[in-house]
């Protein structure tokens, strides 16, 4: 069956494109472009404060950059200060060591000279106070050596004597010394050799000794040795302490002498002692 023919204007209509919509962005590129531009002035902007963000870092830097090139020059200079500091320490401590060497050098020479001034004393210990009375101190020693100690003659002359210190304030404390400075060094050395022999001379009821007139820190360092000298006693050693503080004595055979008393204890200990204790 013949269908009848459309026309023109129905066959236009029925192939006109669907979606060609004003609507569309492609059918509105002015719309397009602005929202592009939007976009690149807000690119725009976040770039701007990037860069300023930047140049305020920058700033921040080089001002961290000097403060820290600052620091590090005040650090050098406080190394260097204290390494001077250090330097002059080391110094004042070697010369501390030097001048405590030279003080104690010293102080040895004065102890030397001051025993030395002392050499031809003696001092006579346990005369009661008043004994002496009405007679020259002088002359009641010159007696207590002749009818005492048996000794006389122009050797023993004396140049002077005299109690040591004040008055006495108590009568109960023991009497005070004598000093007794001879003019000859022989004269002391006999007396003190014939005090050792006696042990304690009775007189007038009083028991008297002679002893070497020391300083203090002499007479000190003497002592320390006393109990190492009771113990060579005991063991039947024969020894001498010699001047100022030394300690001598023979043991198998052998010399030995000795400065410091802890180093002759420890040898009389591990081998006298001991040798006796073994035997």
């Amino acid at each position: 069956m013949h269908q009848p023919k459309r026309s023109v204007q129905t066959r236009l209509k029925t192939t006109a494109p669907v979606d060609a919509s004003p609507a569309s962005p492609e059918a509105n590129p002015k719309h397009n472009m602005e929202d592009l531009l939007s976009e690149i002035m807000k690119m725009g902007a976040t770039l701007n404060r990037v860069a300023t963000d930047v140049t305020v870092i920058r700033a921040d830097t080089t001002e961290l950059k000097n403060s820290v090139s600052a620091l590090q020059t005040r650090m050098d200079e406080a190394e260097t200060r204290l390494s001077n500091v250090e330097d002059s320490a080391n110094n004042m401590a070697n010369d501390n060591t030097r001048l405590a060497e030279r003080v104690d050098q010293l102080w040895q020479r004065i102890e030397d000279y001051e025993n030395q001034s002392r050499r031809n004393n003696v001092r006579l210990v346990g005369l009661k106070e008043g004994k002496e009375a009405g007679s020259n101190l002088n002359d009641y020693v010159r007696k207590i050596l002749r009818d005492g100690f048996k000794l006389d003659g122009d050797e023993f002359e004396i140049e002077r004597s005299h109690r040591s210190g004040g008055p006495r304030k108590d009568d109960n404390l023991a009497p005070r010394m004598i000093l007794v400075r001879f003019l000859r060094y022989t004269a002391r050395q006999k007396v003190l050799a014939a005090a050792k022999k006696t042990k304690g001379l009775k007189w007038e009821g009083c028991t008297l000794s002679m002893f070497e007139d020391l300083t203090k820190e002499r007479s000190d360092q003497r002592r320390r040795f006393s109990p190492i000298m009771k113990t060579l006693w005991q063991h039947q050693v024969k020894h001498t302490l010699a001047h100022p503080a030394n300690l001598r004595f023979t043991w198998k055979g052998k010399r030995w002498s000795f400065t410091d008393p802890e180093k002759a204890e420890h040898f009389v200990r591990d081998n006298i002692t001991t040798a006796e204790q073994e035997d």
